[in-house]
């Protein structure tokens, strides 16, 4: 047991220390949206507040925690947005935890069918380690077990340092094909986000993560990623509310700016199916996006709705979004680390019906906020 124990301390510390670190992840990537792209900052009118927990890999000695907690806020008058974003993680018992403040701001340019939306965060970083619970390899020995005392020599067990985020989203509201195979009211987007991105535009940027005070810097991550939403237009006219949503997210972790060979690269891959005010979604995530026996791949399942539905009237009455999804490995790390959990909410404070068209001016009304329907 204690073997066991050692080994899986020894590599949640080793990840940190010789390696560079991976961002945390979200199976439900849009559930922690300004996480994914800042530019999603203020996307709905009025005031959200929104929350999401990660569970993974429970029976490795707790494995990863991974909270965050945004409060956002659209300003239609300046067609700009503004979040607080907090994230904390914590890895093995919290003997390794990150915890980040930051704050958002996003600006939308507006068009009749099209949306362009920027956003940045700036935020604050601390990481925090335990040195005494750990084990090293130098302090094994195969038959009595922990007999030496280990060579590593702790530096720091608290480390501070300042952080920056860029986004972009082109946001599409439009239709295709003719005639009766014409489907009108189609949404579409596609965004990218450059995460770290003193240490991704300056090589000579250096980070202060390192608890060995080595000359280290913070590994930048490239996230792409888009969506459409398609209403079953079958369905059209008999109260029923039914469309289908492909999704995509594909990240990249690493000191080499879109090398798949040098950087960790994790693809996600699926389809939602909404119906009424739920939502249910079937996704494939790979970590170099294809199949392959050697890569931990998974498939993740998630459900949700909202508790008083779309297109709610009265003006101010809030909506209630939430949802929970569990990972089921195929390859790589299996149920026997535990799998992974996600649970999320977000409960929206709507100002007027007319927010939306307040943001993009009178001529260009068709262009509204997309709401809590549409959950990207």
């Amino acid at each position: 047991m204690w073997a066991c124990r050692a080994g899986a301390l020894l590599w949640l510390v080793l990840s940190c220390i010789s390696s560079f670190a991976q961002d945390p992840s979200f199976s439900q990537f849009y559930a922690n949206r300004i996480y994914l792209n800042p530019a999603f900052a203020g996307l709905e009118p009025g005031i959200g507040v929104s929350g999401v927990a990660r569970m993974q890999w429970g029976k490795v000695d707790n494995g990863f925690r991974t909270y965050a907690l945004a409060a956002e806020m659209q300003l239609p008058v300046v067609r700009a947005g503004l979040a607080l974003h907090l994230l904390h993680n914590a890895e093995g018992l919290g003997r390794l935890a990150t915890d980040q403040a930051g704050l958002v701001f996003s600006y939308t340019i507006p068009g009749r069918q099209d949306n362009f939306h920027f956003g940045m965060e700036g935020r604050l970083v601390q990481k925090s380690l335990d040195w005494d619970p750990l084990v090293f390899s130098d302090q094994l020995d195969p038959v009595y077990g922990i007999v030496n005392a280990s060579s590593v020599t702790p530096v720091f067990d608290r480390v501070f340092f300042g952080d920056f985020d860029f986004g972009a989203v082109w946001r599409h509201e439009g239709g295709f094909g003719r005639g009766k195979r014409h489907i009108s009211r189609v949404r579409s987007h596609l965004g990218i986000s450059l995460h770290h991105l003193p240490y991704l535009v300056s090589r000579s940027a250096r980070g202060n993560d390192s608890f060995l005070n080595l000359d280290t810097r913070i590994a930048p991550r490239t996230t792409f990623h888009g969506g459409m939403i398609i209403p079953v237009t079958l369905f059209q006219g008999t109260g029923m509310d039914i469309s289908f949503s492909p999704n995509f997210k594909l990240d990249m972790q690493g000191y080499k700016f879109l090398s798949f060979q040098e950087n960790m690269t994790v693809g996600t891959l699926g389809m939602y199916g909404l119906a009424g005010n739920f939502y249910l979604g079937l996704l494939y995530q790979n970590r170099v996006y294809l199949p392959n026996n050697l890569h931990t791949d998974a498939f993740i399942l998630s459900v949700g709705g909202y508790a008083n539905g779309p297109g709610h009237k009265g003006g101010n009455q809030p909506a209630f979004f939430f949802g929970v999804s569990a990972d089921l490995n195929t390859t790589g790390v299996g149920p026997a680390a535990g799998s992974v959990f996600e649970a999320h909410f977000r409960y929206q404070f709507l100002q007027s019906a007319n927010a939306g068209a307040r943001m993009r001016g009178p001529n260009l009304r068709k262009n509204r906020v997309l709401d809590c329907r549409h959950f990207f």
